[in-house]
C-alpha cells in the first residue's frame, strides 16, 4: 500500500504535487560539465533491525517479504548493471526486532558497510537507549573506519565521542561530479533519549530551515554540483525545508514510513521542482532513481519502487549470516519463529487511513485491550509512538508479537517494557488526551490509543482546546470530572508523564512485560480480528 500525506495533514499553504513527468530540470548554482553523467540512487529508510524476511508466511512459517538479504540482491544487481550507483539510508536502524535486542544494531551496521552504503542519516531511534549505546554499537561495528553517519542538527558537545562517526555532511566524487549530501534528525520526539546530545530544532521549523540553508551554502561553497538532502525529519518538515531553501536537488526522506511509488514534487523559492522520495520501512522495498547531471542541472530520468517480495532472491552470503544471527535469538528467547500462537484473518494495522488524520487503529486497540485485560483497570492507554508495527494476516508467532511492542530493554530478559497501573483524576486524564494531540500534524508519537474509553477531537482548534470534552466516555458513560480513574500503561508512558506535567497517584510497576501480556492475550483470543472501531475520532471539517 502506498502511504501519502493528505491535504488534511499538510501545513497551511503547502501545495503537494505528484510526479507527472519522467524528467525534471533543476537549476544548479555550480560549474557546467561538458558531458552528462548518469547516476543510479538506491535508498531505504526506517529499517528498524528487520534483517530477516517478515510479512505473510510460507508453509514453513518463514516470512516472504523484506529483509537485508533481498536488499543486498537489488544493490548487487544495480552495481553490476547500472552506472555510478549511490546507496543511501535515511535513518532508524535501531529498535524494532529481536535482532536489535540481541545484537544492538552491530551486525546491521557491519552489513551496510559491506554492501557499500555511501551514507546514513541519524534517526531519532538511534537515541532510544541514549548516545552511549549508539557509540558502543558504532565502535564495535566499525572502530575508526565508519560508514558515514550524517546529521547537521545534532549538538554533540555533551557527548563528543560520537563526533568520531557523525558529521553534518559530506561530498563524494562520483564520475567526476561532486555530490554533496547532508542530513538532519527529527527533533522533539518524546520517546527519544539523546541527552546529553541536543537535537536542534524543537517546535520551530524555521530553525531547521535555517540550518538547511547553511548546509546547502557550505556544500556549494566547497564545490558540490549536486546536493542531496538525506533527511530523517519527516514529510512536513522536509516540505518546509524544500519550499524555503534553494539549491537542494533531491530529498531522500525517512521517519514517516511513507511509501511513494513516484516522487512528490515540492517547489523551492526559485520556482524549481524538488523531487522527494521515501521507500517505506523494514527493508520491504528499495527506492531506485536514475538521474542525470549535465550543464549545471539535474534531470530525474526514472523512478521506481522495487518490492522485496518472494520474486527477489536472497543474497546467499547475507542470508547465511542472518540465519546464524537467528539461531542466537532462538537460543536466548526460544522458538519465536516456528511456534504458532494464534491466527489473524486479516492484517491488524497501525493506521486507520493514511490519507486522514489519526484515530484509533486495530493494533492500538489490540494492545490497549490486552493491557486492560491483564489488570482490570478502568482504562488502558498506549501512544502511537510506542507501537512499532502491526500484524500480517495468517499465522502469528512470537517474533511477530514482539515487534509491535519492541520498545525499551529489560536487562533480565532482553525483552521490552514492563506494564504499570496508576490512578489519575479526570482533569489530568483530559490533559493527557490534549497532550497526545499537541504535536499534530507534525508528530503523532504521543497520540493515544485507548481501551475502556472513547473521545473525539478537532485538530483545527488551538492546542489544549482540541478534545471535545462532551465526547469523553468511560465504558460508554460521560466522564465524571470529580472522579479518579485507574489506568494501565507501559513503563515508557509512565516515564513520559512527568515531562508532560501529568500527575498520577498509586503508581505500581508490575513484573509483567508488555510482550508477555500481549502474547497471552493473543493466545487467549486464538483468532485476532481487530480494526479501527471509532474509539478515537477526528471531528474537524477536513476529511
Amino acid at each position: 500500500m502506498v502511504r501519502k500525506p493528505s491535504a488534511a495533514g499538510a501545513a497551511p499553504g503547502i501545495r503537494i504535487v505528484r510526479f507527472v513527468a519522467c524528467s525534471v530540470a533543476l537549476l544548479l548554482l555550480s560549474s557546467i560539465l561538458p558531458l552528462a553523467q548518469t547516476f543510479t540512487l538506491l535508498h531505504v529508510n526506517d529499517t528498524h533491525s528487520h534483517l530477516d524476511m517478515t510479512g505473510p508466511k510460507d508453509a514453513n512459517l518463514d516470512g516472504t517479504e523484506g529483509g537485508l538479504a533481498k536488499a543486498a540482491t537489488v544493490i548487487g544487481q544495480a552495481r553490476a548493471t547500472e552506472p555510478n550507483v549511490l546507496v543511501l539510508h535515511a535513518g532508524d536502524v535501531f529498535h524494532g526486532d529481536l535482532f536489535f535486542n540481541k545484537y544492538f544494531g552491530v551486525p546491521e551496521f557491519q552489513l551496510m558497510k559491506q554492501l557499500g552504503f555511501d551514507a546514513m542519516a541519524v534517526g531519532n531511534h538511534e537515541f532510544d537507549f541514549g548516545p552511549g549505546v549508539l557509540a558502543m554499537a558504532l565502535n564495535q561495528a566499525y572502530g575508526a573506519t565508519t560508514l558515514p553517519l550524517l546529521s547537521a542538527n545534532l549538538d554533540l558537545t555533551g557527548y563528543p565521542a560520537l563526533a568520531t562517526w557523525i558529521q553534518p555532511n559530506l561530498i563524494k566524487e562520483v564520475d567526476g561530479v561532486q555530490i554533496g549530501i547532508f542530513s538532519m534528525t527529527v527533533p522533539n520526539v518524546p520517546t527519544s533519549m539523546p541527552d546529553p546530545v541536543v537535537i536542534l530544532g524543537g517546535d520551530d521549523p524555521a530553525v531547521l530551515v535555517g540550518l538547511a540553508y547553511q548546509q546547502v551554502a557550505a556544500l556549494r561553497a566547497q564545490g558540490a554540483q549536486v546536493v542531496i538532502f538525506l533527511s530523517h525529519l519527516g514529510y512536513l518538515y522536509d516540505e518546509a525545508v524544500a519550499e524555503n531553501v534553494p539549491g537542494i536537488d533531491l530529498i531522500v526522506g525517512g521517519h514517516d514510513h511513507y511509501l511513494f511509488e513516484a516522487p512528490v514534487l515540492f517547489t523551492n523559492p526559485l520556482g524549481k521542482a524538488v523531487p522527494y522520495v521515501q521507500a517505506g520501512k523494514h527493508y520491504r522495498s528499495v527506492g531506485k532513481m536514475r538521474f542525470t547531471y549535465a550543464a549545471g542541472g539535474v534531470t530525474v530520468d526514472d523512478y521506481q519502487i522495487v518490492p522485496l517480495d518472494a520474486s527477489v532472491p536472497n543474497a546467499p552470503a547475507v542470508q547465511a549470516l542472518v540465519n546464524q544471527l537467528k539461531a542466537g535469538i532462538v537460543q536466548q528467547y526460544g522458538d519465536v519463529y516456528h511456534t504458532v500462537v494464534a491466527h489473524a484473518p486479516s492484517d491488524v494495522t497501525t493506521t486507520y487511513d493514511p490519507d486522514r488524520r489519526p484515530r484509533d487503529t486495530g493494533m492500538g486497540n489490540l494492545i490497549a485491550d490486552a493491557l486492560r485485560d491483564r489488570t482490570g483497570t478502568d482504562i488502558a492507554i498506549t501512544p502511537n509512538g510506542l507501537i512499532s508495527e502491526g500484524l500480517s494476516a495468517g499465522p502469528i508467532v512470537g517474533a511477530d508479537i514482539f515487534r509491535p511492542v519492541s520498545y525499551g530493554y529489560d536487562p533480565a530478559t532482553g525483552l521490552g517494557l514492563q506494564i504499570a497501573t496508576f490512578r489519575i483524576s479526570a482533569a489530568m486524564l483530559w490533559r493527557g488526551l490534549e497532550t497526545g494531540l499537541y504535536y499534530l500534524p507534525y508528530n503523532e508519537d504521543v497520540f493515544l490509543q485507548v481501551s475502556g474509553m472513547s473521545f473525539a477531537y478537532n485538530v483545527n482548534r488551538p492546542a489544549f482546546f482540541r478534545v471535545r470534552t462532551g465526547t469523553i466516555r468511560i465504558h460508554g458513560k460521560p466522564i465524571r470530572w470529580g472522579k479518579t480513574y485507574t489506568v494501565t500503561a507501559n513503563t515508557g508512558v509512565v516515564a513520559l508523564l512527568p515531562k508532560m506535567g501529568i500527575e498520577v497517584t498509586d503508581l505500581q510497576v508490575l513484573p509483567d512485560l508488555e510482550y508477555d501480556v500481549l502474547k497471552s492475550y493473543i493466545q487467549k483470543l486464538g483468532t485476532v480480528a481487530y480494526e479501527s472501531e471509532g474509539r478515537v475520532r477526528d471531528r474537524s471539517a477536513a476529511p
